[in-house]
């Protein structure tokens, strides 16, 4: 009996010293990873917000055999040390971290953490509005490959200041990302929020946020863009200024994909509203597809490039305000030019508002092309030169648009007879003035419109023209005409790399 005693003592102790083995290795380990975590942050945030000078580093540092603590500091303003996040954060050491062993968790990870806020100035007043404790609270789970797993809990919160409030319900998020940050996989959800506040006039506004979800799947492709999906949904949005002017928006969807081909990006924009309805009155609903297909993704991986060499140099240089001064004219550029050398196709299937009457729809279609060769200097070339064809159909009935103009009316304080009687005289005149300019029909009660150019040949709802003819009758020249001054300029050409 005293051997098998002493046995099962020595396996135990065996047990016990690699296992404690193993944890000190493993905080070795994560220390080790340390300056590397923070390097990584560093550029993803330089990357992202260009123009601010935030720092993310780490201090007091103390590791034990076991369990780690740190703080993690997030520098808002490097002139101002008391603008600061600061995350405290405990790092229980794999392979077996006691915090998983408590909740079940017997598989083998590098470490757990759990994250909360500290309570620095600038977070003072919320913490005082959450009972002085952290807003947020995170529980990881970080594996040997640096994979993360975190479910983010935020706190209910009534916070006041000035003549603004805010009421949240809380919240939670879990997120999943890989050790490079190239793959990302979010969802989070909460039951309301409203915010209410004082406008210049004195006047109470107050906005009302129900059942907001979200959802992120992401990944970095071969041309230096996060391909994947995002969608944002709320369930209701109401807004009021001293409980008049009401406005209420429900089922508003957000749809966002990107994906990638052999030499192409294809993205695509999806929005809906199911119902919009003012003080009392049903406007409708809407609804908007906006797809950009054959994207080239040379071009794109080359502008990519040409953001993260500035973002490097950046965190290198001591003043990097110039460095990474990269504004919305150059992004628009790049992506007008990577459109052109792709022969990318823009759509919208449809532009749509429905309403109890009929729904109007605005579709599209606009083939892109590059240049021809030309003597002409690249930056005069006008909009008609870097586009194959236009394909545009309008259909509005009139019952429809009769409605919307009724309802606008009566919002402004007419009575129902009143606003029928202007939403017919205006439905009218639009519908006429359309036809005298040759830019609408009106057949079966459908005001509408066709347009497709190609080849410097348009046909407008029947009617043939030149782009020259179309451009003097109707007083936009440049606009077509490709020999006119004073013309939409078209961004350079960036030749890609090579790799």
């Amino acid at each position: 009996m005293m051997k098998k005693s002493s046995l099962t003592i020595s396996v135990v102790a065996l047990l016990g010293a690699v296992w404690t083995g193993a944890s000190w290795y493993t905080g070795k380990i994560i220390e080790e990873k340390m300056p590397v975590l923070t390097d990584n942050m560093n550029y993803k945030i330089s990357s992202y917000l260009q123009k601010q000078d935030i720092k993310f580093t780490y201090d007091d540092y103390h590791r034990g055999i076991f369990s780690t603590k740190v703080r993690y500091v997030l520098q808002l303003n490097p002139d101002n040390t008391a603008e600061k996040i600061i995350f405290i954060e405990t790092i229980d050491h794999g392979p077996f971290p006691i915090s998983q062993i408590k909740k079940g968790n017997l598989l083998p990870i590098m470490a757990s953490v759990h994250s909360t806020l500290e309570n620095t100035p600038i977070l003072e007043k919320i913490f005082t509005a959450n009972q002085g404790k952290s807003l947020l609270s995170a529980d990881s789970r970080v594996s040997y490959l640096g994979h993360h797993t975190s479910v983010i809990q935020f706190s209910p919160i009534n916070y006041e200041y000035q003549d603004t409030r805010l009421i949240f319900s809380g919240g939670k998020m879990t997120a999943n990302l890989s050790n490079d940050m190239n793959n990302a996989d979010f969802t989070a959800q909460s039951d309301a929020c409203t915010f209410i506040t004082q406008n210049d006039l004195k006047q109470t506004e107050t906005l009302n946020l129900k059942s907001l979800t979200l959802r992120s799947v992401n990944h970095m492709g071969k041309f230096g863009v996060f391909l994947g999906e995002e969608k944002i949904a709320f369930k209701e949005i109401h807004s009021n200024v001293n409980d008049k002017n009401n406005i209420n928006l429900n089922g508003i969807q957000f749809y966002h994909k990107t994906n990638e081909l052999d030499h192409a990006l294809n993205t695509e924009l999806n929005y809906s509203l199911d119902a919009l309805n003012i003080d009392g009155n049903d406007f409708g609903s809407g609804k908007l597809f906006v797809s950009l297909e054959g994207i080239d993704g040379q071009t794109i991986k080359h502008f990519m490039e040409i953001i993260k060499n500035k973002t490097i140099q950046s965190l290198e240089a001591e003043n990097n305000g110039e460095l990474l001064n990269t504004d919305q004219k150059d992004i628009t550029k790049n992506i007008w030019q990577a459109a052109l050398k792709g022969n990318a196709i823009l759509k919208i299937e449809p532009l749509s508002w429905k309403n109890r009457q009929g729904e109007g729809t605005l579709n599209l279609q606009v083939q892109m092309k590059m240049p021809e060769s030309t003597t002409t200097d690249p930056q005069n070339l006008s909009l008609a030169s870097g586009i194959k064809k236009i394909d545009a159909r309008l259909n509005i009935p009139v019952v429809m648009l009769k409605e919307l103009i009724t309802q606008i009316s009566i919002l402004y304080g007419n009575s129902q007879e009143e606003s029928q009687k202007l939403a017919d005289q205006k439905v009218h005149s639009v519908a006429k003035l359309g036809e005298l300019l040759q830019f609408t029909t009106l057949e079966n009660d459908i005001i509408g419109s066709k347009f497709y150019f190609e080849n410097h040949q348009i046909d407008l709802n029947g009617q043939k023209f030149s782009s020259q003819s179309f451009s003097k009758l109707f007083n936009i020249a440049g606009l077509l005409n490709a020999e006119k001054e004073k013309t939409p300029e078209i961004p350079l050409i960036i030749t890609p790399s090579n790799s």
